[in-house]
């Protein structure tokens, strides 16, 4: 295996403005299948159920994207997000964009000694990868 060196950076887009500074990103994506079992034999079958996308993000609150996405919470308006590069090549997807999202809960972290961190937890309800 080649020496693997990482250089990319990646940027956080709400519309088509960044989400800056973000200190975190993290989508998760659950697709669950539960097995059907009988009396005569386990998982004779499964059964699908539907996609779950969520996310959460912390952000600084030294920046106008704290207050743009708290207003967006307490209004409860839907949003589209993408995860992209902003440099480099050396990440798997070109971007992922996230439409229909909604943010479900924020709680913010207060340090004597640093920025206040505001951590939003969201859902979305369409996710389009694009590979690089």
């Amino acid at each position: 295996m080649s020496e693997v060196k990482w250089d990319t950076r990646l940027t956080v887009m709400l519309d088509t403005t960044a989400v800056t500074p973000i200190d975190s990103f993290n989508p998760t994506f659950n697709s669950p299948v539960v097995p059907l079992h009988s009396l005569e034999a386990d998982n004779v079958a499964h059964v699908v159920q539907p996609k779950a996308f969520s996310f959460s993000m912390a952000v600084k609150a030294i920046g106008p994207a704290v207050a743009k996405l708290t207003d967006i919470a307490l209004t409860h308006k839907s949003f589209n997000i993408g995860l992209q590069e902003a440099s480099g090549s050396d990440w798997t997807f070109q971007q992922i964009l996230f439409n229909d999202c909604y943010i479900t809960s924020a709680a913010s972290t207060i340090l004597v000694d640093g920025v206040p961190t505001t951590t939003f937890n969201c859902v979305c309800l369409q996710v389009t990868p694009t590979s690089a």
